[in-house]
């Protein structure tokens, strides 16, 4: 079992991306020796238990256990726009605090990579596109997108 952490900026699409990862979703497992903490939309897919934390949490020095648990980071940012400051800091954050974790770059809204994110190039950088909007609060994303990046952390890491 390898556990996903889903971070990034407020706003950015961390619950978009966790509310359409496929279906169906086994029971999310509670790693060991980690502080009690209500997950969103945490769940299991193919062994991988996915798991998300807002950035302002994950940057809580009690909630460092929970980043050290996770196989893989994955760092959710606005594509529409190059990284704010608060994308640049929870980055930065995640290399210092947990070095030898991998992690992975999802930019939501959009199609393809900008040139503002050059910076993190040689990082694995995938994107989400907008499927269809439903409501001020909820977006589907595009399916294959999604898949595309689910077959990876399943070939990867399961």
């Amino acid at each position: 079992m390898k556990y996903v952490m889903v971070t990034g900026p407020m706003g950015a699409g961390k619950s978009t991306l966790m509310r359409n990862l496929p279906k169906p979703q086994g029971n999310f497992v509670l790693p060991d020796n980690v502080p009690d903490m209500l997950l969103d939309y945490a769940c299991e897919l193919n062994n991988l238990m996915f798991y998300e934390i807002d950035a302002p949490t994950a940057t809580g020095k009690m909630w460092l256990d929970w980043l050290k648990v996770a196989n893989v980071q994955i760092v959710v940012g606005n594509g529409l726009k190059k990284p704010d400051s608060h994308f640049i800091e929870l980055w930065n954050y995640l290399e210092e605090s947990t070095p030898k974790t991998d992690r992975i770059i999802i930019l939501s809204r959009v199609k393809e990579i900008s040139k503002g994110w050059n910076t993190y190039s040689e990082n694995k950088i995938f994107c989400i596109g907008m499927g269809e909007i439903i409501n001020e609060e909820t977006a589907i994303t595009s399916k294959n997108d999604i898949m595309t990046v689910v077959d990876y952390l399943i070939s990867t890491y399961e």
